[in-house]
């Protein structure tokens, strides 16, 4: 019996453990695959298993550091991350949002019996992050301050160094090459834009451009300037007018420096007495009375400030007020300026004088020919001008006639039903027959009293008598509707 037993409850073990073995974990349907996020974006890790047994659960494992189980994460430092776990499809769902630099690396799948033990894990997942410049940069500097004219100019851009690189890119007005992206003593990568400083650089802006090929929608930048470049003044003489004999000449120094200048000097080649010449503020040179000698004189202006000086010569050119006058020519009709000096204009007098004399029927026809013809073009001019205001007159006067005509109605449009003006003359009959008396008989008077819209007069109409048929005295009371209780 004792043998008997003892194979019994060998069978029963062997199928227990058999039963056992048909429903454990049989391998992985679909195992986590690589990722490739950019910093603050979302990513998935998924695997499936098959046959999953109750006393087994999947835990994921970050760089061989074991993160979650059964369905929950176990380090606070993964806080922002989650887990989706389906145990009737086995599937098993890794989620990371707003990803960081340090959740890059390789991600397991694996799975745990009763004792954490491990019996099974999936291939690994190989994440990898694109890292995003962080929000300070791009830097900008610039070696110095301020520069002078010929000098060497450095201006640097900074950004970090990330995987894929950043691409930093110089943005100007003005001309000139950049240099290429080169890795700093810092670690960072840098961009460096040299040239050689100009004068139009002066208060020039430049900036830095920052893109990565993580999130191409990201853009940021930085700037350098106004750029202070040093340059000694840059002088020039302007004139306001042309200089006249006997007139006041005036004369402006311009000068275009920096720093600000900080002295202006007139000079005068040959020189000039100080009574001949006055100076305001230094900038502005008034010669009271141009005399004839001053034709020829150089007159030069010397600016200077702290990086060096400048200066700019004009030559005076004094004409007479002769020379100036206006001579007025005829070409095809139009009038022109010119200037001429005095001997030409002598020679010209006497050529046209000369040219009078032998042929003045020719010149005294020419203008009468042009005068009949602008006298006939202006005449032409005035009788459209008139014609034009008599009809627009004539128009106007059109709906103004009408109005005044409407406005007064002869007595028979009441019939017609328009509106009738009151005249100025009215009269307002009023007929009434007085009661006939006992002692008067059948005649009864009939009266009519016109009133007149004129102070203090009156008209009567005269008074006739009216023969009223023999007829019953109740019944004429009754057509002339009298009471005879009125009697």
């Amino acid at each position: 019996m004792l043998g008997i037993g003892t194979t019994v409850g060998t069978w029963v073990f062997f199928y227990m453990f058999m039963l056992q073995r048909t429903y454990s974990f049989s391998g992985f349907i679909k195992e986590p695959l690589d990722e490739n996020q950019a910093e603050g974006d979302l990513t998935y890790f998924t695997c499936i298993v098959r046959e999953l047994d109750e006393t087994q659960y999947i835990s994921w494992l970050h760089n061989g550091r074991k993160i979650s189980q059964n369905g929950e994460i176990i380090i606070n430092t993964y806080a922002h991350y989650s887990i989706d776990y389906n145990s009737v499809f086995g599937t098993c769902t890794l989620r990371i949002q707003n990803v960081q630099r340090r959740d890059k690396g390789g991600y397991t799948c694996t799975v745990y019996d009763s004792n954490d033990q491990i019996v099974e894990k999936s291939r690994t997942a190989n994440f990898t992050v694109s890292e995003i410049p962080q929000q300070q940069y791009p830097i900008c500097s610039s070696t110095k301050r301020s520069y002078r004219v010929g000098q060497h100019v450095v201006l640097n851009c900074i950004s970090e160094k990330t995987t894929p690189p950043a691409l930093l890119r110089w943005v100007h007005n003005i001309g000139g090459s950049e240099s290429g992206l080169k890795e700093s003593l810092t670690g960072n990568y840098e961009n460096s834009y040299s040239f050689i400083a100009k004068q139009s650089d002066n208060r020039a802006i430049f900036t830095c451009e920052l893109t990565t090929p993580a999130n191409p929608s990201l853009y940021s930048n930085c700037t350098i300037g106004p750029l202070d470049v040093l340059y000694a003044p840059t002088v020039r003489i302007e004139q306001t007018r042309d200089v006249i004999l006997g007139n006041e000449a005036i004369f402006i120094c311009y000068s275009d420096a920096n720093p600000q200048e900080s002295s202006f000097k007139w000079s005068f080649v040959p020189p000039l007495t100080e009574n001949m010449f006055v100076l305001e503020n230094d900038i502005i040179l008034r010669i009271k009375n141009t005399v004839s000698s001053l034709n020829g004189t150089s007159v030069i202006c010397a600016v200077t400030n702290s990086i060096g000086s400048g200066s700019s010569k004009l030559i005076i050119n004094v004409k007479s007020k002769e020379s100036t006058n206006n001579v007025v020519e005829t070409n095809n009709g139009k009038e022109t300026k010119k200037f001429e000096k005095p001997n030409e204009r002598n020679k010209n007098k006497s050529k046209n004088q000369n040219s009078n004399s032998n042929q003045p029927l020719l010149q005294t026809r020419t203008p009468n020919n042009n005068n009949s013809s602008n006298d006939i073009s202006i005449s032409l001019v005035v009788i459209i001008a008139l014609v034009c205001i008599i009809v627009i007159l004539g128009l106007a006067m059109i709906p103004v006639g009408y109005m005044r005509y409407t406005r007064r109605q002869p007595s028979d449009t009441i019939s017609r039903g328009r509106p009738v003006s009151i005249p100025d003359v009215y009269f307002e009959p009023r007929d009434h027959i007085d009661p006939m008396l006992p002692q008067l008989g059948l005649a009864a008077p009939w009266m009519r009293t016109v009133g007149v819209q004129v102070p203090g007069e009156c008209e009567y109409d005269a008074t006739y008598n009216t023969q009223v048929m023999p007829q019953a005295r109740h019944v004429y009371y009754t057509q002339r509707m009298y009471p005879a209780s009125s009697l």
